[in-house]
């Protein structure tokens, strides 16, 4: 990762969310080469090895990624999970340290502060939409994705229906936390071109681009980053 001095850095919790960000935002308009983004950005995904210690390692770090950002901006983008007062709660704590005074609450529409102690723009987006949580996968990358799926499509609700009797009726293992990675796996394997990534998806349409969802993150992306 270059230093916050090269430029302003979005950091994810690992490879899915990267490819996601990066894909919704160019199907924005937000275009890209290989060396930076408009604005000069990097996003990084944190700890894509092994699964959880993504959010850890981007919670670990925000102080860090506040200090390298001076004179610049830095977003942390990271799930709700099945609480987004306890997720606000854990990243907000850090951010004072880090010389933020973030709210009490999530922002709805995203957080955007400023560290005075840094001079750095700091955001923080809970996915899908700082709002929603679950523990059926609600408030994760995949619930941000179910609502990039075309309301009209007729193949969602056959592979949310199927996945639910293959582990009430055929015993499927996958965790009640990844129901919804398992109905986006479903549907994603019965497309054109079966079992494509999640960026790759939405770069081939299967995925819409321009949910309330997703046109919210980029308000939120354009207000962290636009302004540098």
């Amino acid at each position: 990762m270059g230093t916050g001095s090269e430029r302003s850095v979005l950091r994810v919790e690992g490879l899915d969310d990267l490819h996601v960000v990066r894909h919704v935002l160019v199907s924005h308009g937000l275009h890209h080469d290989e060396s930076a983004w408009f604005p000069s950005l990097k996003i990084a995904g944190d700890g894509a090895g092994t699964p959880g210690d993504g959010r850890t390692a981007l919670l670990r770090g925000v102080r860090t990624a506040v200090r390298l950002s001076e004179g610049k901006a830095v977003g942390f983008v990271l799930d709700a999970d099945d609480s987004v007062e306890n997720t606000w709660r854990a990243i907000a704590d850090r951010l004072e340290g880090a010389g933020v005074a973030p709210p009490p609450a999530m922002p709805p529409e995203g957080f955007v502060g400023e560290s005075g102690e840094y001079r750095a723009r700091v955001g923080v987006w809970l996915m899908p939409d700082n709002r929603q949580e679950g523990d059926r996968g609600e408030g994760t990358l995949e619930g941000f994705l179910e609502t990039l799926v075309r309301e009209a499509d007729p193949l969602f609700p056959h592979a949310r229906a199927a996945t639910a009797r293959a582990k009430t009726e055929h015993g499927a293992r996958y965790s009640d936390r990844d129901a919804k990675k398992a109905e986006l796996h479903a549907w994603l394997a019965w497309q054109k071109e079966p079992g494509l990534p999640y960026g790759t998806a939405i770069k081939a349409r299967y995925f819409r681009h321009d949910s309330s969802a997703a046109r919210s993150f980029v308000d939120w992306f354009r207000r962290v980053f636009e302004r540098v």
